[in-house]
């Protein structure tokens, strides 16, 4: 019965999720096609309203309010990037495999089902795509579209 329920609410989640994208739609669609490299589940950043997570410390206390953080681990700081982004410490799913497949998928939470979602704040602030993903950002529209 547990997994019957776990079933229906990710279908559930899937479906808000994609009402949710299309309700509060944004200048920018995602375009593309994951190419399963692994690097998502890789190079997770996490931030609080203070800004990027650069202490385990914070992201200890993250553990304890949350518990879907109990799913990553630290793999690296972040350096020679953006000024706000360096020292930050970078997550791994743990349930990623080497062969980089999740293997949760059916299950995943739902920090990985949004995945990558469309957000302008983050957009307009310079975040990009993880280099060579097979996902990119594009406008809605063209400007020359606007003015026909």
């Amino acid at each position: 019965m547990n997994k019957v329920f776990k079933v229906v609410k990710n279908f559930f989640e899937d479906f808000i999720l994609d009402f949710k994208n299309k309700l509060f739609s944004s200048k920018y669609v995602l375009k593309g096609k994951c190419k399963k490299c692994g690097a998502c589940c890789r190079n997770i950043l996490f931030s609080t309203q203070a800004g990027y997570v650069k202490s385990i410390d914070v992201f200890n206390e993250m553990r304890k309010k949350h518990r879907y953080y109990r799913n990553f681990r630290v793999s690296g700081v972040v350096s020679e990037k953006q000024d706000f982004q360096n020292g930050a410490l970078t997550f791994e799913c743990k349930f990623i495999s080497k062969n980089n497949k999740c293997l949760i998928y059916p299950f995943r939470p739902l920090f990985c089902r949004d995945y990558p979602s469309v957000r302008q704040d983050l957009i307009y602030n310079g975040v990009t795509m993880l280099d060579n993903c097979g996902f990119y950002f594009d406008v809605d529209k063209k400007f020359s579209e606007y003015l026909n």
